[in-house]
């Protein structure tokens, strides 16, 4: 075999071998798929896990995740409703239900996370400055006690709550949800982490 043959043989394998990995992609069972032209969606998400095929060189595969996603806020000082302020930090769950409108929408994690931050610290600071500060400490009505008890009369009985920290976070959730409907995402929970008391509060 000349060099010459051996080249246009080297170069067509090349050639097959770009051609190839232009026009397949791998979606895993973690994973769904927006293909895209010259940035328009095109055709319906893709969500069976496999090899599957796209045109050449003008299509772009864009993955997404199926998996629950973490959204981590920064610590916020808000105000309570009795004028309290207090630093609130939140956890909260989600995940992608809608790829196309989320590409659409949002177009990635980073914009979700970016819309999510203010849909989330939003709704909390609504909800917090609609209560007094002891509805957001405190979940139940049981009474509190001090450590160790040695008569009835040490047992210390709070001031009761009509909501509570849990239903609290349950609302917030709820409307963040209406708010994430048209953006291809679900919330899935919202955790209030950690509530710190600002100085002014400590002293109290």
């Amino acid at each position: 075999m000349n060099p010459s043959s051996l080249v246009v043989r080297l170069a067509a394998a090349l050639l097959v071998l770009v051609l190839w990995s232009s026009a397949t992609y791998q979606v895993s069972e973690t994973e769904q798929v927006i293909i895209t032209q010259f940035g328009e969606p095109k055709g319906s998400p893709v969500a069976d896990p496999g090899l599957h095929f796209k045109l050449p060189f003008i299509q772009t595969a864009n993955f997404f995740e199926k998996r629950f996603l973490e959204w981590d806020g920064s610590p916020n000082q808000m105000p309570t409703k009795d004028k309290r302020f207090i630093w609130v930090d939140m956890y909260a769950r989600w995940r992608i239900t809608d790829p196309l409108k989320f590409f659409q929408r949002l177009r990635d994690e980073r914009g979700a996370q970016s819309r999510l931050d203010d849909i989330l610290d939003g709704e909390t600071r609504n909800a917090v400055a609609s209560f007094d500060l002891i509805e957001l400490v405190r979940s139940t009505n049981r009474p509190a006690e001090s450590v160790p008890i040695e008569t009835e009369e040490e047992r210390v009985v709070l001031e009761e709550i009509a909501k509570g920290r849990r239903a609290i976070a349950s609302g917030i959730l709820e409307a963040a949800r209406a708010r994430t409907l048209d953006l291809g995402i679900e919330v899935l929970d919202i955790r209030l982490k950690r509530i710190n008391y600002v100085d002014e509060v400590e002293k109290d």
